[in-house]
């Protein structure tokens, strides 16, 4: 009995104690306040591994992007040079044929030119040739009802003396002009290019009668004849004979031109005016 009531003794007082134990095991558990800081400390260095972790994939994912785009533009740089280089190469020889074009064209257009000259020359030569027979009478009253051929021959017999009638003519008409404040001129067309021929060698006796006859030039030829009565550096006197232009320079030469010719292509010297 004794032996038990020891027993139960030593039991109990382990049990106690065993109590206190957890007891202050659990009341030392107990946070305070400088634990609880620690322990947010600890936390919040967490937060900042794991923020730092993912920051760090965030980057290295953002450097696989970068390297990705390098690539990516690297490879459309080589691929838009060599479109460039084939474009170039492509459009070389699209200028070189269309040079080459160009200038056959120009050629042709050289020839072209040339040729049509030529033929505005024959032309204007043969419209030209066609007219000799023809003389302009300009200051010739105008009456209403007139019969031109009839007032043409009266003049040419009392002014000039020559004995040409209406028989000698094939036509006798007025011609419009811009100058309403003056006669109308009159073109006659002779038979014979003799009587026309005798009207101009006489026609300085109409001086100052107010009566002018000349050559019945087309209208090409007539430019031409004011251009070149009109470049007083170069001529000193100007006129027609026979439907072809002749000019005096002021050395006294007599050149004939042709129609298509200009003073420049005969070189003919420029008269130098003293101050």
């Amino acid at each position: 009995m004794a032996e038990a009531g020891t027993s139960s003794t030593i039991f109990s007082y382990f049990k106690r104690k065993r109590n206190n134990s957890s007891t202050s095991t659990a009341s030392s558990i107990s946070p305070s306040p400088d634990t609880k800081k620690l322990k947010d400390s600890l936390e919040d260095t967490f937060t900042c591994i794991k923020e730092t972790d993912e920051l760090q994939n965030t980057m290295a994912e953002s450097n696989i992007v970068e390297m990705v785009i390098k690539d990516v533009e690297a490879k459309l740089d080589t691929f838009f040079a060599n479109i460039k280089e084939k474009i170039k190469e492509e459009l070389q020889d699209v200028v070189e044929g269309v040079m080459k074009r160009l200038q056959g064209l120009e050629k042709k257009v050289d020839f072209l030119d040339k040729e049509n000259k030529e033929l505005k020359c024959k032309l204007v030569h043969l419209e030209q040739y066609g007219r000799r027979p023809n003389i302009r009478i300009f200051g010739v009253k105008e009456d209403q009802g007139e019969d031109c051929k009839t007032k043409v021959a009266k003049l040419l017999q009392n002014k000039l003396n020559l004995d040409i009638t209406e028989r000698d003519m094939d036509a006798a008409h007025r011609v419009p002009q811009r100058a309403k404040d003056r006669p109308k001129p009159i073109i006659v067309r002779f038979f014979r290019r003799d009587d026309k021929e005798r009207v101009m060698k006489n026609r300085k006796r109409l001086k100052n009668t107010g009566v002018s006859v000349s050559e019945d030039l087309c209208v090409e030829m007539l430019q031409m004849y004011n251009r070149v009565r009109n470049d007083t550096l170069r001529v000193q006197d100007c006129w027609v004979w026979r439907g072809e232009i002749f000019c005096k320079d002021h050395k006294g030469l007599i050149h004939k031109l042709h129609y298509g010719q200009s003073l420049e292509d005969l070189n003919l010297p420029v008269m130098r005016y003293n101050p």
